[in-house]
């Protein structure tokens, strides 16, 4: 197999009047940072902020000086999908100084040497985060990722005509491994966003080939062609483009905060998201795609986000209360062994059942963290209670044992709360509606005035009432 590949370069250059007479669209200035497509999305929607902030605080909790670490040691790429998420969360700014101060000196762990080994996909997350986290790509821990990546990233040939092929995947990354080549989709979508904003002369050609992974419905697939099939295009009802909703969900977020509006980008977004959207259940889930496929938090999540980036809020509010259902909030007397881990969202509500009496083990955390760390980004949508939270009872005055109603108002859509007084207790979850909810509840015996409880991961309301034997 053979490709060209760039030299090594500063980052800012000039696009080639060669990619320009190839048809390669110019890429954009870079004005676009990685919170501000989702200020802008938010920005006339009323959302309820506490469960990203307790998921944040739980992934927070789980890392080890700064880094996700697993059975194997760090987790590279967990710990920067975590530091993205954890940037979009307002209390989160030391917390992601601290992953990239971990980070930073251990790099080239996860990029590779340069030399032997150089990791495109890698490569391109590596430069997102380091903008993320307000740092220089082109000098991060001693590494320039964006002259690394476009020296992974296919030239543009000097005459298209005279070397098809070598025009076909122009833009492409490819890795350098003595391990094979595993660059895909998802890495494109990354080192479209991280070139463009590097205002890199890779970046038009980085986003074509991108684009070119597009099929005619909207989606994109997650693998590309190998690299002497002469169109490298995803065509529909062909092996090898199938229809993938997380590729779909990352290529849309990484276009949008790569922030290029031009035309091409433009149609494309908006193919992708209304075929995101056609798969979004009544429910609000969204199912995997490949082996094993299944609904599932993660899906749900990025394309719930990607969707909400996109402005299409009521799609992003139903996968948002849908992941939000998979964040368990035991508390007072509803305590679970999950308690501990409030904030945590599970893969699926399987789980929650599974860990709920011995709290989440070893051999599944890994998968609550990767569940979690997506979760963040998808419950930033979550829509807020129309009104305070408050517990109201029906009666004044009750008899011991009797069975009296409580009225609770203020849940957020999807969120949970524990409903107690002495000796009894019930979980309740916000109606979608969000209107009350009315549960009844058993009272204890004892001459007094009792106390009602309502509470959630980060308030409580209460109300009394008088109890006679």
């Amino acid at each position: 197999m053979h490709h060209r590949l760039r030299p090594i370069r500063t980052a800012a250059v000039a696009l080639s009047t060669v990619a320009l007479g190839a048809g390669v669209l110019a890429a954009p200035p870079a004005t676009a940072d990685s919170t501000s497509a989702l200020r802008s999305a938010k920005a006339a929607v009323n959302t309820d902020s506490t469960p990203s902030t307790i998921a944040a605080e739980w992934m927070a909790g789980e890392l080890t000086n700064g880094l996700v670490v697993g059975d194997f040691g760090p987790d590279f790429g967990l710990t920067i999908d975590t530091g993205m998420a954890l940037a979009t969360v307002t209390s989160q700014g030391a917390t992601v100084t601290a992953i990239n101060n971990a980070l930073e000196p251990r790099i080239a762990e996860y990029v590779g040497d340069g030399t032997k080994e150089s990791y495109a996909g890698p490569l391109a997350k590596a430069a997102t985060f380091a903008r993320t986290a307000k740092k220089n790509p082109i000098s991060y821990g001693g590494i320039n990722l964006i002259a690394r990546l476009e020296e992974r990233t296919a030239d543009v040939p000097a005459d298209p005509t005279k070397e098809p092929q070598a025009a076909a995947f122009a833009g492409r990354i490819f890795d350098k491994s003595e391990s094979g080549n595993f660059a895909n989709v998802v890495g494109q979508s990354y080192a479209v966003r991280a070139l463009t904003l590097a205002r890199s002369a890779e970046a038009g050609a980085a986003r074509d080939f991108l684009l070119k992974q597009q099929c005619a419905s909207g989606y994109f697939r997650l693998n590309f062609d190998k690299a002497n099939v002469p169109s490298q295009s995803c065509t529909e009802g062909v092996a090898g483009s199938e229809a993938d909703a997380d590729a779909t969900a990352l290529a849309v977020i990484n276009l949008i905060e790569s922030g290029d509006r031009t035309p091409t980008v433009t149609a494309a977004l908006d193919k992708a998201s209304a075929w995101l959207a056609s798969k979004q259940r009544n429910s609000g889930a969204f199912r995997s795609s490949g082996d094993g496929a299944s609904i599932n938090s993660n899906t749900t999540a990025v394309s719930g986000y990607a969707l909400g980036l996109m402005r299409n809020r009521d799609a992003a509010l139903k996968a948002a209360l849908w992941v939000r259902k998979n964040q368990p909030v035991d508390k007072y007397k509803c305590r679970t062994a999950l308690t501990k881990d409030t904030g945590a969202v599970a893969f699926r509500k399987d789980r929650i059942k599974a860990s709920s009496t011995t709290g989440i083990p070893a051999s599944a955390r890994d998968e609550w963290r990767r569940s979690t760390a997506q979760a963040i980004l998808g419950l930033q949508f979550a829509p807020a209670s129309k009104d305070r939270l408050q517990i109201v009872s029906v009666r004044k005055e009750a008899r011991a044992g009797e069975r009296v109603q409580f009225r609770v108002f203020g849940l957020a859509p999807s969120e949970s709360a524990c409903l107690q007084v002495k000796g009894d207790f019930v979980r309740v979850k916000g109606k979608k509606s969000g209107d009350k909810i009315v549960r009844k509840l058993t009272l204890p015996a004892g001459n007094q005035r009792r106390v009602a409880l309502v509470k959630t991961s980060d308030d409580e309301a209460r109300t009394s009432l008088r109890v006679r034997n």
